[in-house]
């Protein structure tokens, strides 16, 4: 599979057809808008951070897509409940 590029990551998730066809079908890559909130927060921080209720594998998929395109570590963090 070919190394993605941030374009084609964005247009991934947004569920648009890529020009480097690094998608799959059976895969899930389009956001809510919940998920787009997670992952761009996920940009900005360098880290994705996963709610206590979990969430699709998409945001994992597509942040995933997305460090490989910035040469970054995939780091995922998950929230713990306090009680």
């Amino acid at each position: 599979m070919p190394r993605p590029n941030k374009d084609d990551v964005e247009r991934l998730s947004r569920g648009q057809p890529t020009r480097a066809k690094i998608g799959s079908r059976s895969v899930g890559h389009r956001l809510t808008q919940k998920e787009r909130i997670l992952f761009e927060a996920a940009q900005r921080n360098g880290f994705l951070k996963v709610p206590v209720t979990g969430i699709r594998p998409n945001v994992l998929n597509v942040y995933r897509l997305w460090c490989e395109a910035e040469c970054r570590p995939f780091i995922v963090k998950g929230e713990t409940e306090l009680s």
